[in-house]
């Protein structure tokens, strides 16, 4: 009877670990690169078909997605924050900040309906308010969960996304950087000088994963067992805390 049962639950066991390494994350690392490697397809196939004014358009099919992808994300990180029993603080912030950076790339449309600067009061003020209140609840926690949690891949994800969106894409639009070197002579010096200036931003991110690296690889874990798991622990430390039960004291008993 114990042997037919563990082969029973093997044999039940067997299938969730296929759907789960379906689901793993370098399975995941794959497919964002395949869906990021389409959308360039496509913005290409758009620009040759109708202009480049086509992707730069006010309220253009570029900028929509871009409103889709941010709701989709603060959607996901609202969802993740009901279900998540422990991080919920950090993730109803982050699901804040983008569900305002949404709100931002709508503002011509809010303008346009309501008022100048409609979407700070309309979207902004709610969402602050959401974000004020998951602090005021998550006070006690916030520390110590946000940093386990800033240790996972989807918050590592999401600061690297920070990183570009708030560096590079700032950076590009800010009019100084077109005038100050006055109109170019051609396409191909304009082409270049931007193809530089992002694959200088994408190295800079190279070279965070470089230090990453060297963390894991002089990592405690890695030198005592050899192991790429123990190292990736050590170097991360990918726990999240537990509120344990104080003891009664006896006298309290």
């Amino acid at each position: 009877m114990k042997n037919s049962r563990k082969n029973n639950g093997g044999r039940s066991d067997e299938p969730a670990r296929r759907r789960e390494a379906k689901l793993d994350y370098p399975v995941r690392l794959l497919v964002y690169a395949l869906v990021a490697t389409a959308v360039c397809q496509l913005i290409l196939l758009a620009v040759r078909g109708n202009g480049v004014e086509f992707v730069g358009r006010e309220n253009g099919p570029v900028e929509l997605a871009q409103v889709v992808m941010a709701l989709f994300t603060s959607g996901c990180l609202f969802i993740a924050a009901v279900q998540m029993p422990v991080g919920r603080t950090l993730l109803v912030l982050c699901g804040c900040l983008v569900g305002y950076a949404a709100a931002r790339e709508c503002d011509s449309w809010f303008e346009s309906v309501f008022f100048d600067d409609a979407y700070k009061y309309l979207a902004g003020a709610p969402l602050l308010g959401v974000a004020i209140a998951a602090l005021v609840r998550g006070r006690k926690q916030l520390v110590g969960e946000s940093a386990a949690l800033l240790r996972t891949p989807s918050m590592t994800i999401f600061a690297i996304a920070g990183i570009y969106i708030c560096t590079l894409c700032q950076a590009f639009d800010v009019p100084h950087l077109w005038t100050a070197g006055g109109v170019s002579p051609s396409p191909e010096t304009t082409k270049a000088a931007v193809e530089e200036f992002a694959e200088l931003f994408g190295y800079l991110l190279l070279a965070f994963s470089g230090v990453e690296s060297l963390a894991m690889a002089f990592a405690n874990g890695s030198v005592e067992t050899g192991s790429v798991e123990a190292a990736s622990n050590e170097a991360t430390c990918i726990e999240f805390p537990t509120h344990q039960p104080q003891p009664v004291s006896r006298k309290a008993a």
